[in-house]
């Protein structure tokens, strides 16, 4: 596994629509391992590497770059940053969490998260505390309001060789998987016409996912997203069990994907040893949700990686179902072709695939 890859997407600070320190990953790390690279409007990243196949089937692989965090909303008198969420952020992260400042011209500034409360407990108002005691001190810092600000959780493995802690798992865990799988589809070859999508501002409305869609245009999309582990309960209703495979996704209540696309991809995992397990997301959705609609419709299916903690300062992610998850992405994208294609979307039931 490269750990350090995974680490370094971890640390990275990207919320919506300010994912450059992402983007700067992938591009030096997948420059030379795709055709070409192009982005849409949003600043979606758009891996190309082209199959054998003429007229191949189009696959799309999409993981969002940016993650749960925060805006600089207001600097107080009396040298307090106050912010507003980006996504949703669990309320039991707010508190007394060390987090950094990105100013306009890149410059770290560390504070540590607190809230205030109404007389329910819930949280009423999020500030920084950076060590201030005016606004000119803060603002002497290069701290504006717009600036992003990012849980300050430094990725390392954690105890047992394969849990790995982090921030932004959701879904820099997804970044991972279609780095490695993108890797290892370029030296072996493949006959689709093959993207990789690192997809803008899924966190605030799963919107990259829609408008990287319409740009490529693609037969199928896969959204590689997580889904969070109910950590104390390890029976029969746990779908999500970190270090048991990665997840098939029957269900969100934004998309029901395609029955005979959903059928194969789980007897793709069989075939090739890849455990999986088979999840529904009761609330939520990820970027295929938007993605289906594009046009006139897409076959989209998402497959998961289980995390525990998620959206919260601290995520855990099993290095085997990261594997697992590029090892489900490889196989799926050596598989499908045209023909396969065409029986997904046959609705009369006439075509067969042989």
């Amino acid at each position: 596994m490269k750990e350090d890859l995974l680490r370094r997407l971890s640390n990275a600070d990207a919320v919506a629509s300010k994912e450059d320190e992402v983007r700067e990953i992938l591009y030096e790390e997948l420059k030379d391992v795709c055709d070409d690279i192009s982005y849409d409007h949003l600043g979606s990243m758009l891996f190309h590497d082209k199959g054998s196949e003429k007229d191949g089937v189009k696959l799309m692989f999409a993981a969002h770059m940016d993650e749960v965090g925060f805006l600089v909303r207001h600097i107080s008198d009396i040298g307090f940053v106050y912010l507003i969420a980006l996504g949703g952020v669990l309320d039991k992260s707010k508190e007394m969490q060390k987090v950094r400042i990105t100013t306009a011209e890149g410059k770290k500034v560390q504070g540590i998260l607190n809230v205030t409360k109404n007389e329910q407990g819930a949280v009423k108002e999020m500030y920084v505390d950076v060590g201030c005691d005016t606004r000119e001190e803060v603002e002497a810092l290069g701290v504006a309001i717009g600036d992003m600000v990012c849980f300050a959780s430094d990725c390392d493995i954690l105890n047992r060789d394969a849990i790995i802690a982090g921030k932004a798992m959701d879904d820099r865990s997804g970044c991972y998987v279609i780095a490695e799988a993108l890797k290892q589809l370029h030296a072996c070859g493949h006959r689709c016409d093959l993207y990789m999508a690192a997809t803008s501002s899924e966190e605030v409305g799963v919107r990259g996912g829609k408008t990287a869609t319409y740009q490529i245009d693609p037969d199928i999309v896969f959204a590689i997203d997580v889904a969070n582990n109910p950590e104390l309960v390890k029976n029969y209703t746990n779908h999500r069990q970190i270090g048991k495979g990665c997840m098939i996704v029957h269900y969100d209540k934004t998309m029901a994907p395609n029955a005979k696309l959903l059928q194969f991809v789980k007897d793709t995992a069989s075939k090739h040893g890849i455990p999986y397990q088979c999840d529904m997301f009761s609330g939520g959705g990820t970027d295929a949700g938007n993605a289906h609609l594009t046009r006139n419709g897409k076959l989209a299916i998402v497959i998961g990686i289980p995390l525990r903690y998620c959206h919260g300062a601290w995520s855990l992610v099993h290095q085997k179902d990261l594997e697992h998850a590029i090892a489900l992405v490889r196989e799926l994208a050596l598989a499908i072709d045209k023909k396969r294609y065409e029986t997904f979307i046959d609705f009369q039931g006439g075509k067969k695939y042989e």
